[in-house]
């Protein structure tokens, strides 16, 4: 540990602390910080930047700009007049504060302590040295006896666990993922894109000689590499592809003429319009295409099969999904098992295997966190799997969990869709760095340029009646809330919790003195107040909450001061539920709702969506009785449907607004009520989330996108 300043950095523990409270920093951050740390008073170059956080990769100037600045923001200095980091003008940055190594008690120490504590406790000089004796001996041996219990069993772990290095194996600007080694070890497919541009490319690599080539796919539109299958000539491979957009979806094979050519006939398998795929493999002994799915776009996912002789699909055998359901799989290389990924409405994973010659079905380890990537081992008995978050690891344990050792650890976020490396031993895996930040698309008359970090911050919650709102990032490695105001260009935390919990939706309330928070399948109910800046909330407390579900929350939003209206996926379909925060009360609606709305400038009504026709409309809430008992008679058609697939609705100031992705692209609808000729739309990069106010509209898109694929080397 080392200390600068007022600050203390912790490079084993990955802490940056601040009297002895942890500052919340994110990882590449952290990194930058501790280049500086390691190197105090030298100029650090911008080049020596990129070579120790980007190394092989293109790098924008900005982006190095924006590091600086978002570090500078974390330890609380400024450009003009620094405390720790300074602009050396045309040469770089330097850390001007003094660098001191804090070590931790040593032995001597220890003894010293001992011996001072106990010459106040013996006064006879005899006495004084045999026990002093004694004691500091009988000290010296417990530890030296931990050091080496720590040292054997610090070795045997070592030994028990696989060595692994891992390899780049592309480093230019942008994403690449979905990654596919052929067959013949040397040529490397994958797809990249960048945040600005919607399609992905298809690219190869020659791993032996570092030739990269794009290779051109026409109109294609490719999303994934779900396999790569070389035919017994040696000389064909067929290239399985998934295109999946909002509003189509397709599998498709095509036929690659050499390693880097596809012939002009591409073959449609299958259309997938009426369903979400979350993701898909292809059995090549089999001839089938097993996937995971939404039916109608909404949980729970199943999982199904396509049969490429039959052209028929079929479920396939499997226990009856729940929560988000069967939601990833993977064919064991020996072609015999398919393992499958199923997470509950509790947020835990269940590992599931089907035996494909039997259809019988066997557990696996169910984990205490959701996991969105494992996959079969190359002796078709063991797993890789990726570890919790923050840290970016791959495990390798069998099936039941146990003999878990790490063999992969890097810096960067682990994308999925990892893969086997076709020699028994290895694995590819891609990297990214999707960095969602929050930007005023319509903004106040007066503002200040937003605080984002360059990680993941998404969610705005705007206030009503002052100039502040909420948002999660992921900026100390775990989502949080944090604070900002429109004035004030420095976000503060206002949660630390130690739990990797999943953030979602967040509304305030029209008052501003309360928030309604979704905690993975769970809505708390928050008090503005214990939200603070002093000191930031650690645990979410049982008398908070409101509402638990069996199936997945997909909306939120406040009905009136005392109500809450929650929207969950039950059998495929929305419904809506009221909850009452005075007494936790649940009201089920009648089933013809799917979402409830309010519009804080007009809180005399609420608004609602009709389930199947998607059709808006109106009720005063002075004519409710009873949630339960809203009828067509009590709500006004609006005349007014939205466009299917929307989510995030919401609504304001007498103007409706969603989201919609059409042909590619993401959309923000402005639908004003009164006038809906009047209507427009906002293209988007990707939309996260949003909110608005009075008009303002604050959204939460994609701003960069990185990553890089990579192997081991075993």
């Amino acid at each position: 540990m080392k200390q600068f300043g007022e600050f203390v950095l912790d490079t084993k523990q990955t802490r940056l602390l601040r009297q002895d409270q942890e500052v919340a920093i994110e990882p590449k951050l952290f990194e930058l910080l501790s280049l500086f740390v390691e190197q105090p008073n030298s100029i650090i170059s911008r080049q020596d930047i990129l070579d120790a956080l980007w190394p092989g990769s293109l790098v924008t100037d900005n982006a190095i700009n924006k590091m600086i600045a978002n570090l500078r923001k974390v330890l609380g200095d400024g450009a003009k007049n620094p405390r720790y980091i300074q602009t050396v003008p045309k040469r770089g940055y330097r850390l001007i504060s003094e660098v001191l190594p804090i070590a931790p008690y040593s032995v001597t120490d220890i003894t010293k302590q001992i011996s001072s504590e106990t010459r106040k406790d013996y006064g006879n000089p005899k006495i004084l040295s045999s026990e002093y004796n004694r004691k500091v001996i009988f000290i010296f041996l417990s530890i030296l006896l931990c050091v080496l219990l720590w040292q054997f069993f610090h070795d045997k772990d070592h030994e028990s666990s696989t060595h692994y290095y891992t390899k780049a194996l592309t480093r230019s600007h942008g994403a690449e993922q979905s990654a596919r080694m052929h067959p013949d070890r040397k040529h490397l497919y994958y797809l990249k894109k960048d945040a600005k541009h919607a399609r992905f490319q298809l690219w190869l690599k020659n791993i032996h000689t570092e030739q990269t080539e794009q290779i051109d796919i026409g109109s294609v539109s490719m999303s994934q590499i779900i396999a790569l299958d070389t035919q017994e000539d040696g000389k064909t491979t067929n290239l399985f592809y998934l295109d999946k957009k909002q509003s189509s979806c397709g599998v498709y094979r095509a036929t690659l003429s050499s390693v880097n050519q596809i012939k002009h006939t591409v073959e449609k398998l299958f259309d997938c319009s009426n369903k979400r795929i979350k993701d898909i493999d292809y059995h090549a002994e089999q001839q089938v295409i097993y996937y995971a799915a939404q039916p109608k776009n909404l949980w729970p996912n199943q999982i199904y099969a396509f049969e490429l002789k039959s052209q028929k699909h079929s479920l396939a055998t499997q226990t009856e999904p729940a929560g988000w359901g069967h939601h990833s799989i993977d064919i064991s290389p020996d072609g015999e098992k398919l393992l499958i990924m199923s997470t509950n409405s509790d947020y835990k994973t269940q590992l599931l295997v089907l035996d494909l010659l039997t259809n019988e079905i066997t557990e696996g380890v169910k984990f205490n966190r959701p996991v969105y990537e494992a996959i079969w081992h190359h002796d078709s008995k063991k797993i890789y799997y990726y570890a919790s978050p923050p840290a970016h690891q791959i495990i390798k344990s069998d099936l039941d969990g146990d003999n878990a050792t790490t063999v992969v650890n890097v810096s960067e976020y682990l994308a999925p869709r990892m893969t086997l490396f076709p020699d028994g031993q290895n694995l590819l895996f891609s990297t990214k760095q999707e960095n969602f930040s929050n930007r005023w698309l319509v903004p106040p008359e007066q503002v200040e340029k937003i605080d984002n970090s360059t990680v993941n911050d998404s969610n705005p919650a705007l206030f009503h009646h002052s100039p502040q709102y909420l948002f999660v990032s992921e900026r100390s490695g775990r989502r949080q809330l944090y604070l900002a105001h429109y004035d004030n260009n420095q976000a503060k935390i206002v949660t630390n919790f130690a739990l990797p919990y999943w953030l979602g939706y967040i509304a305030v309330s029209t008052d501003d003195q309360s928030v309604l928070l979704n905690v993975e399948n769970k809505i708390y109910h928050l008090p503005i107040s214990e939200l603070s800046i002093v000191n930031p909330l650690t645990l979410l407390k049982q008398e908070h909450l409101i509402y638990s579900s069996e199936s997945p929350i997909i909306s939120l939003d406040w009905l009136s001061k005392s109500k809450a209206a929650i929207t969950t996926v039950v059998d495929g379909s929305p419904e809506l539920v009221v909850v009452s925060l005075n007494n936790k009360k649940i009201q089920p609606i009648n089933g013809q709702w799917a979402y409830g709305l309010t519009d804080s400038k007009q809180p005399d009504g609420i608004y609602l969506i009709e389930q199947q026709t998607n059709a808006l409309y109106r009720a005063k809430l002075a004519e409710l009785t009873s949630y339960s008992a809203v009828n067509q008679n009590q709500a006004i058609p609006l005349h007014l449907n939205l466009a299917d697939g929307f989510y995030h609705v919401k609504i304001d100031s007498n103007t409706l607004y969603y989201g919609s992705d059409e042909n590619g692209n993401t959309y923000l609808n402005v639908v004003p009520l009164n006038d809906t000729k009047k209507s427009k739309k906002y293209l988007l990069d990707e939309l996260s989330s949003y909110d608005v106010n009075n008009g303002q509209i604050m959204v939460s898109d994609i701003e960069s996108l990185e990553g890089d694929v990579h192997r081991t080397i075993h």
